[in-house]
């Protein structure tokens, strides 16, 4: 074969050889076009089903329902497999500590039954950057379920409301700040009864009918154009019942109780304003030892503990009653140094109602020794209050519980013959003067 016709059959078979290449990539690229048209097919179909035959609820855990709709799902949902915990430590009045688990669904999707329907839930975490926390944890529950009736979310979520107001009624709630929300603290306490804090005659009831006629008298407030808030401060030595007072009064008319620490040194003044804006309706919120914080008028803050705080005076001020402040809220504040406060913090409209809470007068002795030695006779009670008083030394009452507690299996003659160990072991109490008018 001349090598002419050689080198007619090598350019004919690399053509075919090549030809063979093109042809497996036209194919390849075919099959590669016609997987993403099924694809984006099957994903206009999935998306026109959803948008057209699903109906979802979306609800971020920055929304006020987000906890109310966990507790409910954990609740009623025993069967769900994959869930998260929450550990919640307290201690008993009996000084032992007990813990309870609350449970969650985890991230990821899950499905329940409810009224027939079948319930998607998908539960997203992510993070998002807090100039003062960090990385601050967000969350976003989804609920959908077949169908275009809205109605059968819209129940759960009346359902979950109704569960978590019964468990709100079922005792004093405690709320605590999370970045820039409330969120409940623990399980809610047994309500503390009116009768179990003793003081001075009259002052927690006329306390309580000046909140209940705060309560009332809405209207009242909103026709004259005045803000509608309320302002308490309770000041006197320490362990005289100001606290207990204030439990009492939450449980008394069924109010949870936010609980603010400004010493807290991550708190700053926008974190503040926000807090005291989104305070939950029929709450108190109790600001403990405020002398603690602020030493003068400059905004500067005074360091109660190691380290700081970045809460100042101004903007607490501003907290208080400024614009955002929320409307319909009720303020404890307590102190033991009423002297060391500012002016400004306490002038009227911050604060409205001053109440001197000190010492045991007469009539709380009687009351405590007729409330712990119940078998004691009228005589026996204006005993123990003479022999008291013999001391020419104050009672706090704190000390005073606390006598009782120690000789609660002992005779009465033998409390009465060892009254003088209300002041064992105690200093030197310094009273707060009286400064303030009731």
């Amino acid at each position: 074969m001349s090598n002419k016709n050689m080198q007619l059959l090598k350019h004919v078979a690399v053509a075919a050889v090549s030809s063979k290449y093109v042809s497996e990539v036209v194919g390849l690229i075919s099959l590669s076009l016609a997987s993403i048209v099924i694809n984006e097919t099957i994903e206009l179909v999935k998306l026109y089903f959803w948008r057209n035959y699903v109906t979802e609820l979306e609800v971020s855990n920055n929304d006020k329902c987000y906890p109310w709709l966990l507790q409910w799902i954990s609740k009623y949902n025993q069967h769900l497999l994959h869930f998260s915990v929450n550990t919640t430590c307290r201690n008993t009045e009996s000084g032992h500590m007990t813990s309870k688990f609350d449970y969650k669904p985890s991230s990821g999707e899950h499905m329940f039954k409810y009224k027939g329907h079948t319930i998607r839930v998908k539960l997203d975490r992510s993070s998002m950057l807090s100039p003062d926390y960090g990385y601050k944890p967000y969350e976003t529950l989804y609920l959908s379920t077949l169908g275009r009736n809205r109605q059968v979310l819209k129940d759960i979520l009346e359902e979950a409301k109704l569960h978590a107001m019964s468990l709100m009624e079922s005792g004093t709630t405690l709320m605590v700040p999370s970045y820039d929300t409330w969120q409940n603290f623990g399980e809610p306490r047994i309500p503390r009864s009116m009768t179990s804090v003793i003081l001075d005659e009259g002052v927690i009831e006329n306390i309580l009918k000046d909140i209940h006629d705060f309560v009332n008298d809405q209207s009242w407030y909103l026709e004259r154009g005045i803000p509608y808030r309320r302002g308490y401060l309770l000041y006197g030595p320490p362990g005289c019942g100001k606290t207990s007072m204030i439990m009492a009064l939450a449980g008394e008319i069924k109010y949870s109780l936010c609980v603010l620490s400004l010493n807290d040194s991550k708190m700053s003044d926008d974190q503040l304003v926000q807090l005291m804006g989104e305070v939950p309706s029929k709450s108190f919120v109790l600001l403990e030892d405020i002398d603690a914080m602020f030493a003068n008028r400059d905004g500067e803050t005074v360091i109660a503990k190691e380290g700081s705080t970045k809460v100042t005076l101004s903007g607490l001020l501003n907290a208080l009653d400024g614009v955002v402040s929320s409307e319909g809220r009720i303020l404890f504040m307590t102190t033991n140094y009423v002297d060391r406060l500012d002016s400004a913090l306490i002038r009227s409209g911050r604060v409205d109602y001053k109440q001197y809470i000190g010492t045991c007068s007469d009539y709380q002795l009687s009351k405590m020794f007729i409330r712990f030695r119940p078998e004691g006779t009228e005589d026996d009670k204006n005993k123990f209050v003479k022999d008291v008083r013999k001391y020419d030394k104050p009672v706090v009452p704190a000390h005073l519980q606390e006598f009782f507690l120690l000789h609660r299996h002992k005779e009465l003659n033998y409390v009465f013959e060892h009254i003088n160990d209300l002041w064992q072991n105690v200093q030197d109490i310094q009273l707060t003067e009286k400064i303030l008018s009731t």
